[in-house]
């Protein structure tokens, strides 16, 4: 790709701007894809969706601000399995006391209260 390419274009009534088949090419983006504008010092630069996805990635895979995402991914997934884990066994834990007598609940309640029968 070269440097730098300069194509002229007119802003029409509505103020919309045609980007030339050339430079969407270039930047690989089509109907419906998303693009942003970036104004600064009195100038715009079109930044696409992809070259934004570039930026974050090289930016967490040079350890950037974001430090070491594996890990951190790896740590609250582990986090995830423990606190599912905790959830099932209480889950067969209620099942288990809800699958008791009547006559076994009215025993618990009272030997718990220290009134056993």
């Amino acid at each position: 790709m070269a440097d730098r390419m300069d194509f002229d274009t007119k802003v029409s009534n509505e103020g919309r701007v045609v980007i030339p088949a050339a430079v969407r090419s270039v930047l690989g983006v089509g109907p419906g894809d998303r693009v942003r504008f970036v104004v600064q010092d009195g100038e715009v630069r079109l930044v696409t969706a992809r070259s934004l996805l570039f930026a974050i990635w090289a930016n967490n895979n040079n350890g950037g601000d974001a430090g070491d995402s594996t890990s951190a991914v790896r740590q609250a997934r582990r986090v995830d399995i423990e606190r599912a884990a905790g959830k099932w066994a209480r889950v067969e834990i209620t099942a288990r006391e809800e699958a008791r007598t009547e006559d076994e609940i009215e025993d618990g309640l009272l030997a718990q209260l220290g009134l056993r029968r």
